[in-house]
Parts: structure tokens; C-alpha cells; sequence
């Protein structure tokens, strides 16, 4: 589910259309009630935080390795076997891209992704799975707030890495279309956590994107189970939305 990228929405309108997909959230850890606790160390919230889903993919309900309706790629699939191992976090299918001996940039798009009006800045979680030649293969993630113009890293264009951010930098020995970024690169062991928070500047475009050098290949990058969600908080941290069904937080 997407929002149009053309227009905002209410809190109500959107929660109208978020219950069902947070139950599915809420069973990945996805979906959480964020209160803060009081200074003298009671349990008075001093603001609570209605999260609101804006998008939600598995990229299960396709059969590889076609994309999901507005994702694009000429180089990423969607897969169900092979290296990375797992080759998803939940069955059956995740996105995957190769990690290639020879000079290549591969990008994988989202759709594009409205916003909250009057929410907080966006925060975007997947579950992360690489292998890639340790610091000359990588991967980054880019955002573009041009309908897909001009692309910026998450990290340059203001967003922060709360969990499983870049852990290198990439070589600039050999031709690799990222030499010089931070990015992700080596091996995750299997899937991770990433969790970051987005800049809130409107709608916007997603990019993963691999690039490889002219040598030694890897065995690739595997991304799933994509969530992003808004904060919303009543002014002055006082009163709450108009109620709606709420799964237990795991």
C-alpha cells in the first residue's frame, strides 16, 4: 500500500486504511506505541505516538522474479532461493540483487511514497541480508524528493541510521560506481535490522542501489519485509486520535 504521491492525508483518512497492515506489522515487531517516560521516573507518558503505516511490503504475493506493482528495476528480482542465505527472512520471496565481478550499478526503486499531514518525519525498517567483497562491493541507500530526478544518500539528505546502518567504506581502486561512500559491504551473516529515520521534506522515492569494481565477485544483497511509518502526536502531547483496533505490541 502507497499513498498518492501527489497528495497528504489526514491522520483519520489514513488510519481508516492502516488498522489491517498494522496487525501484519505488529506480528514483526513493525508496529509500536512510543511513550516517554517522565523525568521523576513514573510511568506518565509526556507524549504518546499514534504510529500511522504508510507502506507495507513483503514482496510475496508475485512470483519471481517479478516486482511488486511500483517497484522497478532492470537489475534486481524478486527471489526465492540461492545465496544470501536466508534467501528471505519470512517465505517466501525477498529482493535480490547480484554481486557481480565486473563494473556494475544496480538500483532498485520504490514507489513513490506520499506523507502524513501534521505527522512526524517518516522512519523506514527492513530486514537487511549481504554479501558482498568486503570494501569494494557495497551497498547505499538513496532518496529522491523530485519524482526521481535527483537521488541523495539518506545520510546527505538528512536522514539517521537508528539500527544496521553503513559498516564501511567503499575502495576507489577499482571503478566501482560508489568508490569513496560509505555503504554496506562484506557479510551481515544473514538478515539484520535496519532502521532509519527518513528526512521530511514531502513525497519521495527510495533507491537501493549496489555497485561492484572490476574484480571478485560476491554473492549478492537481499532486502525484505519494507515498513514505513509515521509518528503522530497529539498537539501539546494531550488527548489521543480517535480510537481504532491495535494489536498487543510483541
Amino acid at each position: 500500500m502507497t499513498t498518492n504521491p501527489k497528495c497528504t492525508f489526514t491522520p483519520t483518512q489514513v488510519r481508516l486504511i492502516s488498522g489491517v497492515f498494522l496487525a501484519a506489522a505488529a506480528a514483526l515487531g513493525l508496529a509500536r506505541i512510543v511513550g516517554a517516560k517522565a523525568t521523576d521516573g513514573s510511568d506518565r507518558a509526556e507524549a504518546q505516538c499514534d504510529p500511522i503505516l504508510i507502506l507495507l511490503e513483503f514482496f510475496d504475493r508475485v512470483t519471481p522474479p517479478v516486482l511488486p506493482t511500483g517497484w522497478s528495476s532492470t537489475t534486481w528480482v524478486t527471489s526465492n532461493s540461492g545465496v544470501p542465505m536466508p534467501p528471505a527472512d519470512t517465505p517466501p520471496n525477498a529482493m535480490f540483487v547480484d554481486d557481480p565481478d565486473t563494473i556494475s550499478d544496480k538500483q532498485l526503486l520504490s514507489p513513490n511514497i506520499g506523507f502524513v499531514a501534521d505527522a512526524g518525519p517518516p522512519q523506514l525498517r527492513f530486514r537487511n541480508n549481504f554479501n558482498l567483497q568486503d570494501g569494494f562491493d557495497g551497498g547505499v541507500l538513496e532518496i529522491s524528493f523530485d519524482d526521481g530526478l535527483t537521488f541523495h544518500d539518506i545520510v546527505d539528505a538528512g536522514g539517521t541510521f537508528l539500527s544496521g546502518g553503513y559498516n564501511g567504506t567503499i575502495s576507489g581502486c577499482c571503478g566501482n560506481p560508489l568508490a569513496g561512500r560509505q555503504a554496506w559491504t562484506g557479510n551481515s551473516s544473514g538478515f539484520i535490522d535496519t532502521t532509519v529515520n527518513l528526512p521530511h521534506q514531502g513525497a519521495y522515492i527510495l533507491r537501493w542501489r549496489m555497485g561492484s569494481d572490476s574484480s571478485v565477485s560476491g554473492e549478492g544483497w537481499r532486502i525484505d519485509n519494507v515498513a514505513i511509518t509515521q509518528c503522530y502526536t497529539p498537539r501539546g502531547g494531550r488527548g489521543r486520535p480517535t480510537p481504532h483496533p491495535r494489536p498487543t505490541p510483541p
